[in-house]
């Protein structure tokens, strides 16, 4: 599995994944472990390669190096930022966003941490903090990441209309920033075109993010998403096939959604490698960080709605992404209790009177 605990990863350890150039980074670090920016640079490197390659070692491997500075309640400022990537990885969003508010407070002009502390409590349902985190990016002299990070707020409150209207003029325009920071740029762009019904504009967003090197597995996802939900099975498998890596959980779901749409021979054969995973998910007590793909197998693969449901529901106490509410919304349709969604509703009208 795309495991993202540590227990489990760091026992995963043989020495397959830590390669190359990561293998002698850490050599180099387990000569001086307390070496601040050694263990930044190659726990930077790890989380790097688990976006590209979803492999859950590198998650141990990071932590493994921010170990020394585990329980520092003011470690240096790159250290500070990995930790609190590492805790939303782990889905801890909450202890993510409060981690980062305390480096916010030390280290105030640190726009990364606004950035990070504002997906975290966007993602554990906390509008009110995550707008303001957004708000400290513009003041900090960085208009256009706000407004993405603002169209990420709109998205998960039902209103991608309003992201795509305002973030469509800004990518008529050049690319804005470094490489990683426009990937994310035209992904967040992309999605809020896709939910508003732009096609076309979200597919050509989405091949300009991919054709920025390094793009990760969510963003091979987010991208095959649209082609599945525009009825483009076909389409949606030559791109996962061709993919970097294509057997990560996330991509191979989404395999296994398009081979059973196209009726395609290997459908059985994938639906069984993801059972197997799921299964050993919930061995390896993990399951909790799978919710979400464990309800689309269940709602798009195994034909099982109420199942999907529970699955849904759960994920949505953990994360309220634009994404999670939609999966929890179609399938509470599909299993017969339109009901079951209301808690969405609920919690976006508290978020926006909160707002006011």
């Amino acid at each position: 599995m795309d495991a993202d605990a540590d227990t489990v990863v760091l026992q995963l350890d043989t020495g397959g994944a830590r390669s190359g150039g990561l293998a002698t980074m850490w050599r180099d670090l387990q000569r001086q472990p307390d070496n601040a920016g050694a263990a930044a640079s190659y726990a930077n490197q790890a989380l790097q390669r688990y976006a590209r390659d979803g492999d859950a070692r590198y998650i141990g491997f990071a932590q493994g190096a921010l170990e020394p500075w585990r329980d520092n309640p003011q470690p240096p400022l790159a250290i500070w930022l990995l930790r609190g990537r590492i805790l939303q990885t782990q889905h801890q969003f909450a202890a993510a966003g409060t981690d980062l508010d305390r480096l916010l407070a030390t280290h105030r002009d640190a726009v990364e941490g606004m950035l990070l502390s504002a997906d975290a409590w966007r993602r554990a349902g906390d509008i009110g903090r995550a707008r303001a985190r957004c708000a400290g990016v513009a003041l900090a002299g960085y208009p256009i990441p706000a407004l993405h990070c603002a169209g990420d707020i709109l998205m998960s409150l039902g209103e991608p209309e309003q992201a795509f209207a305002t973030l469509s003029q800004v990518h008529e325009g050049p690319a804005h920033g470094p490489p990683p920071l426009q990937q994310w740029m035209l992904t967040v762009a992309a999605e809020a075109a896709a939910a508003a019904g732009k096609v076309h504009e979200a597919l050509e967003l989405y091949q300009r993010a991919l054709a920025i090197p390094g793009a990760t597995i969510a963003l091979h996802a987010s991208h095959a998403d649209l082609l599945l939900a525009q009825g483009r099975p076909k389409e949606a498998l030559v791109a996962l096939t061709s993919a970097p890596a294509p057997d990560t959980d996330a991509l191979l779901l989404r395999r296994a959604i398009a081979a059973k749409r196209l009726d395609h021979a290997d459908r059985h054969a994938l639906r069984d490698r993801l059972s197997g995973r799921f299964a050993e998910a919930e061995r390896l007590g993990t399951a909790a960080l799978h919710w979400r793909e464990q309800a689309m197998f269940a709602l798009r693969v195994a034909d099982d709605p109420d199942t999907a449901l529970a699955y849904a529901k759960q994920n949505w106490a953990v994360q309220k992404g634009p994404e999670d509410a939609s999966l929890l919304l179609e399938a509470a349709r599909a299993a017969g209790r339109p009901e079951a969604a209301e808690i969405i509703y609920g919690w976006r009208e508290q978020q926006r009177q909160q707002d006011i």
